[in-house]
């Protein structure tokens, strides 16, 4: 007989990534004027030269729709109290809810929002996407960058953003 409130191996297994440190930032990106942008826990580097930073989002968010034909998007790396910020992003659906219009922001290169306020915020250009299971993965050149706070920022949390 197994443990009904046992852990299914797929559960174990998602538990033990979220142990991953992982930076949590919001992407931006636009199309024609529409603003999108959510919580992106699938951050990193991943060339000195040139410098490149990748972004993993998936498929079904809205502003994956917004990045498939664009040049530029934008990172901003919350600081370690924008717990709200990564909530209203992460949670909330750009196809209900305009999270720009409810958030302090700038335009960046061709008019893509990023946070006024966080830790750090990158303009990348697109150079290179691929799929990767449910996700597709940017890889953008920052070709502008602004320290705004510093550090510390705010890291992912098992599931959510907020220290325990």
């Amino acid at each position: 007989m197994t443990d009904a409130s046992a852990p299914s191996p797929s559960e174990q297994l998602n538990d033990a990534l979220r142990l991953l440190p992982a930076p949590v930032a919001v992407l931006g990106a636009a199309d024609k004027g529409v603003l999108g942008g959510l919580t992106a826990a699938w951050v990193t580097r991943v060339s000195m030269e040139p410098p490149l930073l990748l972004v993993s989002v998936g498929h079904d968010r809205f502003t994956w729709e917004l990045l498939a034909d664009q040049g530029e998007f934008t990172i901003s790396l919350l600081a370690e109290g924008q717990v709200e910020e990564a909530r209203l992003f992460g949670l909330e659906s750009r196809r209900d809810v305009d999270k720009w219009a409810q958030t302090a922001h700038v335009l960046l290169g061709e008019g893509v929002p990023a946070l006024e306020h966080c830790s750090v915020r990158f303009l990348c250009r697109l150079e290179n996407r691929f799929t990767t299971g449910d996700h597709d993965c940017f890889v953008g050149r920052v070709v502008e960058w602004e320290v705004v706070a510093g550090g510390p920022a705010l890291p992912m949390r098992g599931s959510d953003y907020a220290p325990r």
